[in-house]
């Protein structure tokens, strides 16, 4: 740090500190500085703006880092962005001062709990104690029930990123700390996630993904009724996953829940099950990269008929097929020849395969782009050029009023 720099972080409305915990270059005031109650020490803003930031009275917090210019008197302000707790020197967070959980009969005793802001990348540290509180909650049937009865506390977590969440609970003393996850707070069979009790004083983790604007309830539990100090860390590192509803590098479909079944897969690479709907308006979303194959279940019953054309000789300009039928849009990634196969599982079921660039005008099915199995429980093919980012609407079909369950697979070798 230059000279004028050091002289700024120890300047306030006139004020000159002597050498000492004020007068601190950057990387000693990140690594965990000495708090002197009405001194002023340096600190760095998110946005690299140099500040200061006032010790409190208790002398183990500070107030918020402002700009060196606020400190003066020059009109400036809080940090945009906050403070930078990122040592220089080793890229990794320096430990913020710890919240506080809150008394018995606070927020934090029952539900909806605390409300706790999630931001990425920045380290959350609470102190709380569970003496005192009460036992409202207790874990889903499992390792996590081992809480029933004892003193719990509540967090309201309110993630505004999407990413990994890393949960880390120590307990002191006799406390035999457990944590488990919801989606709803009042409802233990929403729990998505849970650490089992390890013993006394131990530490506990889960790791679990979160979605921005998707709160979820943290309980901090106990096993064998114990109760006592604890200290909760946090903190969110975003990235892709599946599950947050964006549709990634070889990812099928990502629909933002974990049920099975639903037509996306909980690994996101299947798309087996029936939605509510699967028509032009609304069809079944498919996406294929270089070198995929997608697989899935299905069936054409629970639906109407949407491909009116082609008929049982695949001419898209004859009206003659009845059949209900269950649409797929999907989305090519990547140029290639995207092979479709639709196998019935029910012997009886004569199946019929075909395919638009446009959902609702037939006429703009194209060479490659209908298949006909002719045969009762006999698979169809049909293989048809795709060009990067097309949508083409496939439909699985019948002939003539044909319907029933079915095997599907899409390639795009």
């Amino acid at each position: 740090m230059k000279a004028y720099s050091v002289l700024l972080a120890c300047v306030f409305t006139g004020v000159f500190f002597a050498s000492g915990p004020g007068c601190s270059s950057s990387n000693d005031a990140q690594s965990g500085i000495s708090c002197t109650p009405g001194n002023y020490v340096f600190c760095r803003c998110a946005d690299r703006a140099e500040g200061t930031k006032l010790c409190k009275p208790d002398g183990a917090s500070f107030e918020a880092c402002s700009t060196t210019a606020a400190a003066a008197g020059a009109g400036g302000g809080t940090c945009s962005g906050g403070e930078d707790l990122t040592d220089r020197n080793t890229g990794t967070d320096v430990n913020p001062p710890a919240q506080q959980a809150g008394p018995p009969g606070s927020p934090v005793d029952t539900c909806p709990g605390k409300p706790t802001a999630v931001t990425p990348g920045a380290s959350i540290v609470i102190d709380g104690d569970t003496a005192g509180a009460t036992s409202d909650l207790k874990g889903r049937a499992g390792a996590c029930r081992a809480g029933d009865g004892s003193a719990d506390h509540v967090y309201h977590l309110q993630p505004t990123g999407s990413g990994q969440l890393n949960i880390t609970v120590k307990g002191e003393g006799e406390l035999n700390p457990l944590i488990y996850l919801r989606s709803a707070c009042a409802n233990e069979e929403s729990q998505v996630a849970c650490a089992p009790p390890l013993g006394a004083a131990a530490s506990v983790q889960l790791q679990t993904n979160v979605v921005a604007g998707s709160d979820s309830y943290l309980v901090v539990d106990a096993a064998s009724g114990t109760t006592g100090k604890y200290k909760l860390t946090m903190k969110l590192t975003t990235g892709p996953f599946c599950g947050d509803g964006k549709v990634d590098s070889g990812e099928a479909c990502d629909d933002a829940n974990k049920v099975e079944g639903d037509g996306c897969s909980n690994s996101c690479r299947g798309v087996s099950g029936d939605p509510a709907a699967a028509d032009c308006a609304t069809s079944h979303a498919v996406h294929m990269w270089k070198g995929s194959t997608v697989s899935g279940t299905g069936s054409t019953a629970p639906y109407g008929n949407t491909f009116a054309k082609p008929g049982a000789s695949c001419d898209p300009k004859v009206t003659s097929n009845a059949a209900p039928d269950h649409v797929y849009e999907v989305t090519a990634h990547a140029a290639g020849n995207l092979k479709v196969t639709l196998t019935p599982t029910d012997a009886t079921y004569n199946v019929l395969l075909s395919a638009r660039k446009t959902c609702a005008d037939a006429a703009t099915q194209g060479a490659g782009m209908c298949a006909n199995a002719s045969v009762a429980g006999a698979p169809a093919t049909m293989t048809f050029a795709v060009q990067t980012n097309e949508k083409v609407y496939v439909a699985a079909d019948g002939a003539a009023d044909a319907k029933g369950a079915y095997t599907i697979k899409f390639e795009l070798p």
